[in-house]
C-alpha cells in the first residue's frame, strides 16, 4: 500500500486515510459520504480527544482531491 501524502498524524495512503499507527482508517471510497449532509468526517474526529485536526483536514483535503465525487 503505497503513501500519497504524510503529515503529521495521518497519512493517505492507495487504499484511504489513515493515522500513521493504523489507528484509524477512512477507505477512499467513503471520504466523500458526508459532504452536503449534517454529519460530516470533521465533526466526528472533532469529537475525539486525541486527534490532531488540522492535520486529518489536510489529509481529507488531499484524499478528496485525490479522488473525486463521481
Amino acid at each position: 500500500m503505497a503513501t500519497l501524502w504524510s503529515g503529521s498524524q495521518w497519512k493517505v495512503t492507495s487504499s484511504g486515510v489513515d493515522t500513521l499507527e493504523n489507528k484509524y482508517f477512512i477507505e477512499k471510497s467513503r471520504v466523500h459520504e458526508d459532504e452536503g449532509g449534517k454529519w460530516t468526517w470533521e465533526d466526528q474526529m472533532e469529537e475525539k480527544g486525541w486527534v490532531d485536526m488540522a492535520d486529518f483536514r489536510r489529509a481529507m483535503t488531499f484524499a478528496r482531491a485525490k479522488w473525486p465525487r463521481k
